[in-house]
């Protein structure tokens, strides 16, 4: 970096808070989100049907709340679940694409004392450009 300052990753570090976030959404988050959403759901709808507007009003102010706290909680379990498998992939690919750029750059070194030709070299980018490109379609976008 322009800084001198240099980004450093853990793969194995990112891979584990991967893993342990992952259980613990499968542990704690999904279950209680599943309970939760029952037991807000469980109850009769009161005041519906009341002859008071204060009384209907507040009903429907209650379930407006009870439906905003299941959506809250649906997304928290998604995305939190989303966010795991974030950081499980993110860790894969940067080890995929540090054993790519090894291999290439001994691929290239070893082109280089053998007296590859330009064109085969060119070939070689080529072909690393190829399986980035294929990475990245199938991992929508990222190398």
């Amino acid at each position: 970096m322009a800084d001198g300052k240099r980004i450093e990753i853990d793969p194995e570090g990112v891979r584990t808070f991967g893993a342990d976030l992952q259980a613990y959404v499968d542990k704690d988050i999904a279950p209680t989100t599943a309970f939760v959403t029952r037991q807000l759901q469980s109850y009769g709808a009161f005041g519906i049907r009341s002859a008071s507007p204060a009384v209907q009003e507040a009903a429907l102010q209650y379930w407006n709340t009870m439906d905003q706290a299941i959506t809250f909680l649906s997304a928290l379990s998604h995305n939190t679940g989303a966010l795991a498998r974030t950081a499980r992939e993110l860790a894969t690919t940067y080890r995929d694409a540090d054993l790519d750029s090894a291999h290439f750059l001994k691929s290239v070194e070893g082109g280089a004392s053998t007296g590859l030709t330009a064109s085969e070299q060119a070939a070689q980018v080529q072909n690393r450009n190829d399986l980035l490109q294929e990475r990245r379609n199938t991992h929508g976008g990222a190398a």
